[in-house]
């Protein structure tokens, strides 16, 4: 593949994820003490979530984890404008929990009521993409539950079962492909 065209996918694909990298930025690398920093950053995140949903839903059709970030951000802006503890304990006391139950919520309901399922790719076969979203579905769950498990460690809690939910979407969609 050449770099011009990874390059553009690469953007692509960010682009569906924009909110949650602006928040991790202004979490991260904004100023102030981190407590008030990342209070700002929720609200940021969310209100950034709210246009960017609508964008997701109208142009681009079974984005579902994106989707799912955003509803994570959308409620980590409101737990900022109730209090710092609800915050603290929504982005720091869970872990990457909160964010998988998330997508797991917007899964679930993509699996019930979208002809893509959660999986998010259109098939001539609806039992195939209910099935490959019942996989989607299960791994999520167990990602959520690895997450709030090992929460203390960044890594593990936090970057690896995200990172898993993406590669086994990534993985079925290419089943789901294959089963045309």
């Amino acid at each position: 593949m050449p770099i011009r065209q990874l390059s553009r996918s690469y953007l692509i694909h960010a682009a569906a994820f924009a909110p949650a990298i602006a928040f991790l930025l202004w979490g991260r690398f904004g100023s102030g003490d981190a407590g008030a920093r990342w209070s700002a950053a929720y609200l940021a995140g969310g209100l950034l979530a709210l246009p960017h949903a609508a964008w997701l839903l109208k142009r681009r059709a079974g984005s579902w984890i994106a989707l799912g970030v955003d509803l994570y951000l959308a409620i980590g802006g409101l737990l900022a404008l109730a209090s710092a503890q609800a915050v603290d304990l929504w982005g720091r006391g869970y872990g990457a929990a909160p964010a998988l139950a998330s997508v797991f919520a917007i899964g679930l309901a993509a699996t019930l009521l979208s002809p893509l399922g959660f999986i998010g790719e259109p098939h001539p076969d609806p039992e195939q993409v209910r099935r490959m979203s019942a996989w989607l579905l299960l791994a999520s769950g167990l990602a959520a539950g690895i997450a709030l498990w090992l929460r203390a460690n960044p890594l593990l809690g936090g970057v690896a079962p995200v990172l898993a939910v993406l590669l086994i979407r990534g993985r079925l969609a290419q089943q789901l492909a294959l089963a045309r």
